[in-house]
């Protein structure tokens, strides 16, 4: 582990762009092999498809958007590492796995059906809360942590976002967005929302925010104010646990299954 203290002072995200976001119409869906029954986070692989992972093993599936099946897997150690792995990023030929406690799994994308080595990182995230979800913002090469459960009573009920730099893959020492849920929700909201999922939106340098729980999508810009909200289909969403953005600027929502069917696939079109 590499762990040491840091005075963290984030750079600068471009100047910010009037956001322009919305789910045009109904999403084109597919269900998962047995394998992603537990589905957690997703990220952009290629044009085409998509990075993803359970909950449990330390397994990174890439699955094809066209039709939902998996074109290759690779586990992380031998044998597989287990955690509670609820985020994943890729970069540079590179994947990341984040666990609940605050920890990133670094490893070279592997080939199909093999095993490769990786490095582990504290965040310190696992400090302040139980974390969520994992997105990486290229402009800045740095990774935006999302917490779900807070451990310390300043930070609950409030949406808090860290930023953990790539190049420095030092622990970071306090939240960069640390807003109350009511302050942007309203009240009644705001008791529901528990977020499952983040993804940066380069396009209008917002972040996508998902609530399973609230069955909720909620674009929020770097200062913590909404731009877009949008209810989810409980029908066709019965757990978002995870989010991507691909490059034809199509949004992909992944659903554990949750006892209640096949983990599931969501292409939505957006409408700029």
């Amino acid at each position: 582990f590499i762990i040491c203290a840091y005075i963290f002072v984030p750079p600068a995200y471009a100047q910010e762009s009037k956001a322009s976001f919305d789910l045009d119409g109904a999403p084109r869906q597919m269900n998962l092999a047995n394998g992603l029954l537990e589905i957690s986070g997703l990220a952009v692989a290629s044009d085409e498809t998509v990075y993803a992972h359970n909950d449990e093993h330390g397994i990174v599936y890439e699955i094809a958007l066209a039709d939902g099946k998996v074109l290759s897997a690779f586990a992380l150690g031998e044998p597989t590492v287990q955690a509670d792995f609820e985020g994943v990023a890729a970069t540079d030929g590179r994947v990341y796995l984040l666990t609940s406690s605050g920890l990133i799994y670094e490893a070279m994308i592997g080939e199909h059906r093999h095993r490769v080595k990786f490095n582990i990182f504290d965040t310190g995230v696992g400090e302040y809360c139980e974390a969520e979800g994992l997105a990486y913002v290229a402009e800045t090469a740095d990774f935006l942590i999302l917490c779900k459960t807070a451990l310390k009573t300043a930070l609950r009920d409030r949406l808090i976002v860290f930023r953990w730099r790539l190049s420095e893959r030092l622990p970071v020492d306090a939240p960069w967005l640390n807003v109350r849920y009511s302050d942007f929700l309203g009240l009644k909201k705001a008791k529901e929302f528990r977020p499952s999922a983040i993804e940066w939106d380069a396009t209008s340098q917002h972040m996508v925010v998902l609530s399973a729980r609230a069955k909720s999508l909620v674009l929020v810009s770097p200062t913590g104010e909404v731009a877009y909200q949008k209810e989810l289909d409980g029908a066709l969403h019965l757990q978002a646990e995870g989010a991507a953005i691909m490059p034809s600027g199509e949004l992909v929502i992944a659903d554990e299954g949750n006892g209640r069917g096949a983990g599931r696939l969501s292409v939505y079109k957006l409408s700029r």
